[in-house]
């Protein structure tokens, strides 16, 4: 599944810091396990909590860049029904808007064919 969101350029750098922000220690299990190898120091494991975005990985385009007249970023992301039921609100929370019809088409259409063009100037100069 594909959606794409549009973010005014005012709430650009607070959806960044949201999709880089780094994983995070949220607290302890009740394991222990071995500080380093074979010397007997243990510790209690941890429990993280990751940046799903960063993991399933996004695109993040200025409209200018795309050939769009409008002071915008779009932000592509291909994921599961899952990820966007889990992770959703956390943009429409930090000020992104669903795209659709028509304009979700274009938009699609050339991040998609920018990233084409890229692979293929990359496979080009390793081929």
């Amino acid at each position: 599944m594909i959606k794409i969101y549009e973010i005014a350029a005012e709430r650009l750098q607070q959806m960044k810091n949201m999709l880089e922000a780094q994983d995070v220690i949220s607290g302890e299990l009740d394991v222990e396990i071995e500080k380093e190898q074979g010397k007997g120091n243990l510790e209690k494991a941890k429990s993280w909590k990751v940046n799903e975005f960063k993991r399933n990985g996004y695109i993040l385009r200025e409209a200018k860049i795309l050939g769009i007249d409008k002071k915008v970023s779009y932000l592509y992301i291909e994921a599961s029904e899952m990820f966007f039921r889990d992770n959703e609100k956390l943009l429409i929370d930090k000020g992104a808007k669903i795209i659709e019809g028509s304009e979700y088409e274009q938009v699609k259409a050339k991040i998609q064919e920018a990233e084409n063009a890229a692979s293929a100037g990359i496979g080009f100069l390793f081929g």
